[in-house]
This record gives C-alpha cells, structure tokens and sequence, in this order.
C-alpha cells in the first residue's frame, strides 16, 4: 500500500488506492473459486459506486434515483484509470455497460481495450534500459556476455518475467517470491532461458514449475514454508556464505546479499534499508525478517523494476558504502506512468469506447487518448 500511495502522489494527491476483504472466502487452495468470488464482490462494489453517481443521457445529466444530493453534479467517475494494471477492467466495464454509464467501456481503461504490462513488458523494458547503461559504464555489454543474477519476484510477475527474459546471457543463480525461494548456482543460460520462457506463458505459474532437471548440481526449489533448508557447497559458493543449513528467512537475506553482478527487483515490497534506519522506518513489515541494509550489498549493479525496492537513504548507502551501481528513483517511471517512448502518460485518460450519444463531454474525454 505504501508503494501504491507514493505511486499515486502524482493522480491523487497523498495517492489514490484501495482494496476490499472478502469476508467468507471459498479455501485460497481452490484459486479459481477464490478469484471468482473476488470478482463477484469487485462487481458488487462497482454497482454500489454507479448507484450513486450521477449519469449522462443524450448530453442531459441524469441523478442517481431516490439518492439525496448535497454536491454539485459530476458525472465522472473512472475505476482503473491507469490504463495498465486494470487486470479487472472488463469486468468493471461490463458493469457500466449494464448501468448505462456514459463512459462505456472508458469507466475502466484498459482490460481488453488497453494495455497489458505483462503482454508488452513496458516496465521491465524501462528497468532493463537502466540495467545496460549501468553495465555499459563498467565496459560490459549483458547482451552479449554472461552475467549473475540474483532475483526477486517470480515468472509469472510482470516485471520479474518480462526482466528476465530480455537477455540470453543472463544466468539466474538465486530467487525468490512469497512462496518459493529458486537456487540454480551455475546455470546454462540458453537452457535456463528456455525454461524461463516456458513459465512465463504457463498461466500463474510458480518456481514450483520449473523443471528440476534442467537445475545445476546442488541446487533446487525449496518452498518459504519449510523450517530448514540444507545447502549444498554450490550454493554456498555462489552465495559466498559458510552455513550449511538456513531458515528460508535467512537464505533470503542471503541470496539479497550475495557477490552477484546483478541485484534484480521484480517483486512487491522493501528489502534494502539504510544502517542508520529500523526496520519500522522501512514501513513493510512483511518483509522485515529478511531485509538487508545498503552497505551490506555485494552485488555490481542494482535493477528496479519493482517499487520501493529500497528505502532512499538504503539507496544512497548502498553506492556509497558498498559501490553497487543503482538507479536514481524517478516517481514516474514506475509502473507505466512513462509511456513505451517515455512521454508521460495521463493515467486518469479514458478509453475509446466512450457512448457515442453522450454529447461533447464524452467527445472531450475520449480525445484525451490521443
């Protein structure tokens, strides 16, 4: 939530963005269910926003029915107005297709209608362009030499999937999500590709689909939930720690440390810190278990993909005292704000199947799509 309030800083200001529980869930072990009911309570919602807005006909405002009004009119009301991550958009459009909402299928920009992040890889694109400039000042060229990796985030991730598929020189030795941590301590990188490839076209896919066979000696797959796990000598060596046995938290804030050329962030959440700051100043608790301060790194260069990665004076520390070559933050770049040519984007812009009967307001915000 922190990330998406800095995000949003620039539409909304102190940001804009919610969410909802679902107060009786079918088992999360049955996902399909489990998204079903998401989207029933989402659409739920999206009828209880339109019973209460205002609407356009035919150019004439027309107010919600039996609704007592203490503000103006306004018509305009938009869900998933950023035109990118509106992963529920034809759902919400659908819902504004069965009101009559003037905005059509402009009520939620993108779905089908839009863009996808993951189809076109817009911000891993923009982080892997940071990526080769930040190698390029060392004399190395990551697409045409071999490189190390280690990662957070997993392929079925937007940013992570599409970063990791934007070299064949990359070899991935070490990774992690929220369910999995992925060692592979010396790695075929066109094999390794492949296989990426492969699970980032299998739908919500998992480290846990990747083929252990194609994995190196000593590595493996090993689920967070586990109490232990047991390291083998490679991947100690390629982790450049001693400890033969960790807790998934500690191997974690080992694979984050570790003397690679190349820190890759893909993932949710705050992971470096700064010496001089606690863990509650990094303001993710989560992840306070395994996070690491600047100074402690050991990798070459730092990729951000993922938001709030770093806390700014982890950022600062980790150039200064540990020599990692890391971005500077930039509010827009993240998560599309900067379009594919890197021309700013209104992420408030409608679609452009607004109802063609509505008069010149529809006609005045459709031609912001331009």
């Amino acid at each position: 939530m922190k990330a998406q309030m800095v995000k949003n800083t620039v539409i909304v200001p102190v940001g804009s963005k919610g969410g909802f529980v679902v107060k009786r869930p079918p088992p999360p072990t049955d996902r399909d269910a489990f998204l079903q009911e998401g989207v029933a309570c989402y659409q739920t919602f999206l009828r209880g926003l339109l019973d209460l807005t205002d609407n356009l006909v035919s150019g004439a405002l027309i107010p919600p029915p039996d609704v007592v009004r203490h503000d103006d009119n306004d018509p305009y009301l938009v869900v998933a107005a950023d035109k990118g991550t509106a992963t529920f958009s034809d759902f919400a459009n659908a819902i504004s297709a069965e009101y009559g909402f003037w905005l059509g299928d402009a009520f939620a920009s993108g779905g089908s209608v839009g863009y996808d992040h993951k189809k076109m890889g817009i911000t891993a694109r923009g982080a892997w362009e940071s990526v080769k400039r930040h190698f390029r000042e060392m004399g190395i060229d990551t697409q045409t030499t071999d490189f190390t990796v280690a990662g957070v985030g997993d392929m079925s991730g937007d940013v992570f999937g599409n970063g990791m598929l934007l070299s064949p020189h990359i070899r991935l030795v070490a990774a992690f999500d929220h369910r999995h941590i992925f060692l592979d301590p010396d790695p075929d990188p066109a094999s390794s590709l492949q296989e990426r490839m492969r699970m980032f076209a299998l739908p919500r896919s998992s480290w846990a689909d990747y083929n252990t066979s194609l994995i190196s000696a000593g590595g493996g797959v090993f689920p967070r939930t586990a109490k232990t796990i047991a390291l083998s000598p490679q991947v100690q060596a390629v982790l450049g720690i001693t400890a033969s046995t960790l807790s998934p938290a500690e191997l974690i804030h080992a694979i984050l440390m570790a003397p690679v050329d190349l820190l890759y962030n893909g993932g949710i959440g705050t992971y470096v810190k700064s010496s001089q700051e606690t863990h509650l100043q990094a303001g993710d608790r989560t992840n306070d278990a395994v996070r690491v301060n600047g100074s402690e790194l050991r990798c070459k260069v730092v990729g951000e993909g993922g938001n709030l990665g770093f806390t700014q004076l982890g950022r600062i520390e980790s150039r200064a005292m540990a020599g990692a070559s890391i971005p500077t933050h930039r509010q827009l770049g993240r998560r599309g704000l900067l379009g594919p040519r890197g021309q700013y984007q209104d992420p408030a812009r409608p679609g452009r199947g607004g109802r063609r009967d509505d008069g010149e307001a529809a006609q005045q915000a459709a031609g912001r799509d331009d």
